[in-house]
């Protein structure tokens, strides 16, 4: 184990009794670990102040052999055991001085233990807090794919295709996080002591209980969240301070992607002024079949095309069916494009919209080349 070879190595180091192989080895060893420098010098500082002592040690040691010698002799009060000689060549000298040697050894490999008990506890509780903040799952799906999941507070979760969220594992503290790349419709479980708070790259969204649909694809333009139920606060990265709250059947729109200018003010000290994302606040659209909302539809499986540009509809085709589509005619990618498909193949989706916007195409294995 290489923790146990680092302290034999040190000792080794210490009592100066290290090999160059050895030394050579701790220092590998302390290379790969870094965090363990610390201890070798704190422990080496403890065994030079061990070292320091040992002359001052010395004088203690002999006055107290001194006063043991000049001890009254009460022999008649006491009882001798007479003891078998193990060593009978060693002098009284060599006797004195090894037991004076055990002595100050001890006490450098009390003080030493002290340290690796400390640092060990130190570093296991650094460890354990370590991996509590570690202790997250994530759940991901890919292109083509759409995942349930429910969290540790009952909350359900229905990802779309290429979406990820992470959440810690047992929800503790005094909020549920969660952070979201892609699409997920939430259905939260009402807890006013612990509010909900969903993460994205450009937005954050506070709520107690209630169904909404996030939509949050960092390649995207834009971030949108709609409300279908409750009651939700939305508060933008850009601008922590400006808060936002969605009413049922509402739906927010922040742009991602605004670029910064030039703030007239400061054009002319060449400074950046970094301009507000557009927001937009309208209502969430509802199919007339069954008047169920479009920004939901995908939970039940359809493919849905709200007066989007062909851009746009590229993006959900590619994450929809694991495809690749090219757009090789810029005019094309701006005109808009509706319609709800159930179940259709790709072949089937390229060929309606070529019906309604009179484009060529070809359909090589998995790429969809527009022109």
């Amino acid at each position: 184990m290489q923790e146990e070879k680092f302290w034999l190595l040190l000792s080794l180091k210490l009592s100066g009794e290290a090999t160059l192989a050895e030394l050579e080895a701790l220092e590998a060893i302390l290379l790969e670990n870094p965090k363990w420098g610390l201890q070798v010098e704190m422990l080496s500082q403890v065994w030079k102040e061990n070292k320091q002592q040992e002359n001052d040690t010395d004088l203690f040691f002999n006055k107290h052999l001194q006063r043991l010698s000049n001890c009254p002799d009460d022999s008649k009060d006491q009882i001798y055991i007479r003891q078998p000689v193990l060593y009978p060549t060693e002098t009284k000298a060599e006797k004195q001085k090894g037991f004076k040697w055990l002595w100050l050894t001890s006490s450098a490999v009390a003080s030493l233990l002290v340290f690796f008990i400390v640092f060990y506890k130190w570093e296991s509780n650094a460890d354990k807090k370590k991996e509590q903040a570690m202790a997250q799952n994530t759940v991901s799906t890919r292109r083509g794919s759409k995942s349930k999941i429910q969290l540790p507070d009952g909350t359900m979760v229905w990802l779309n295709a290429d979406s990820k969220v992470v959440y810690d594992e047992n929800f503790r503290g005094d909020f549920r996080e969660v952070h979201l790349e892609g699409e997920a419709f939430f259905d939260v479980v009402k807890d006013k002591a612990r509010p909900f708070i969903i993460h994205t790259k450009t937005i954050d969204i506070k709520v107690l209980g209630t169904a909404f649909n996030v939509r949050a694809y960092e390649t995207e333009k834009n971030t949108e969240t709609a409300l279908f139920r409750g009651e939700v606060e939305v508060t933008l990265h850009s601008n922590p301070e400006k808060r936002i709250v969605l009413k049922p059947n509402e739906k927010l729109l922040v742009n991602n992607k605004v670029p910064p200018s030039i703030a007239g003010s400061n054009k002319k000290k060449g400074k950046l002024h970094v301009a507000e994302p557009n927001i937009t606040i309208g209502n969430v659209h509802f199919e007339d079949k069954d008047s169920s909302a479009l920004e939901t539809l995908w939970i039940k499986n359809k493919l849905v095309f709200d007066a989007e540009s062909l851009e746009q509809v590229a993006q959900k085709i590619e994450r929809w069916y694991d495809a690749k589509v090219i757009i090789n005619n810029n005019e094309l990618k701006h005109m808009a494009y509706s319609g709800i498909f159930d179940s259709e193949s790709v072949e089937q989706v390229i060929e309606a919209l070529h019906i309604t916007g009179n484009f060529n195409y070809k359909i090589t294995k998995n790429v969809v080349t527009i022109w």
